[in-house]
């Protein structure tokens, strides 16, 4: 049995030699472009049952969980949306739904190929089934949305309306923070299940799930703490502070969820010693064909211009 280092190492090499970095900045920028398509599903969910007043009221708590600049962008959409919602499920409202859940399902599906490039693997399965899971996920996500905005924005206001012993809010406080890492957790255990193409494990949380959850809280947190106090990300980008710090803030997230697939990938030893060396070799093997061809190519441009230098000194001639 491996121990914690030697797995961990592993994972880092794993997702190192699958480009993690670069796979989580292009699925960060997919998911921002699919971001605001889910705000307007799940607010327009959400209208239907509280007014544009009061969820206007509310939006500002998200600032708890998000980089300020990045938090201003979601916010204002949210009020956007939530002041030309009709508060109805009418078919227009449904149609909207369908557009946005369509536009959504393009972030999560780059995000479902990319957990699966962490273990390796290539996907045989069929569109239809691809396209089913990735809707899936993408209802999972705006759901997971949904409860997260209500425990961190609605939650508080309830709090204060509720005339509760402080021990009790106390008690309430700590328990909404902790069902939301317990939702957290749960979602990304839900994405490492279903989009490796490979069984299923017999676990459903596992050191992966718990390493990626934890990372990525972590991540947040600090980078959140470190652009609201010495960021100077509003000085260097003006206007675009906002949508470069969500972006950031995306990629961070994003990262870290990779690179626990990768860890998961070697608890599961689908991704071991044996494999990585064979995909390094293989990579190499291959660069050395790209060099050879690029030498041959060369080889043969130059000849094709011996040849037309010689018949243009031969023209010259004559």
């Amino acid at each position: 049995m491996r121990s914690t280092i030697a797995t961990a190492k592993l994972a880092w090499q794993q997702a190192s030699s699958h480009q993690a970095p670069l796979l989580a900045a292009g699925v960060a920028f997919y998911t921002f472009t699919s971001l605001f398509p889910a705000v307007i599903a799940g607010i327009s969910l959400y209208a239907l049952f509280a007014s544009p007043q009061t969820i206007a009221g509310q939006v500002d708590r998200i600032q708890d969980v998000l980089p300020a600049d990045a938090a201003s962008i979601v916010t204002d959409q949210i009020q956007q949306v939530a002041e030309t919602s009709s508060g109805a499920l009418g078919v227009t409202t449904v149609i909207a739904l369908a557009i946005a859940l369509y536009s959504a399902s393009g972030g999560v599906s780059n995000l479902l190929t990319a957990v699966n490039t962490m273990y390796g693997l290539g996907d045989d399965r069929s569109f239809v089934k691809r396209k089913a899971l990735a809707y899936g996920m993408t209802a999972a996500a705006i759901a997971f949305a949904i409860v997260a905005v209500a425990l961190v924005a609605v939650a508080p206001a309830l709090f204060s309306i509720i005339d509760i012993v402080p021990g009790v809010r106390i008690a309430a406080e700590v328990a909404r923070w902790l069902i939301l890492i317990g939702l957290v957790i749960a979602l990304i255990a839900m994405m490492y299940r279903l989009a490796p193409n490979r069984p299923s494990p017999q676990r459903f949380v596992t050191r992966g799930v718990l390493a990626a959850a934890g990372l990525w809280i972590i991540a947040s947190v600090g980078f959140s703490v470190y652009v609201n106090n010495f960021g100077s990300y509003g000085e260097t980008y003006g206007a675009l502070a906002g949508v470069v710090v969500l972006l950031l803030w995306l990629w961070v997230g994003l990262y870290a969820v990779l690179f626990g697939a990768a860890l998961q990938a070697v608890e599961e030893n689908v991704v071991n010693q044996r494999t990585l060396t064979e995909d390094l070799d293989t990579a190499q093997s291959r660069t050395d064909a790209e060099r050879a061809q690029l030498q041959i190519e060369d080889e043969i441009t130059t000849f094709i211009k011996v040849i037309d230098d010689t018949q243009g000194r031969r023209h010259d001639t004559h």
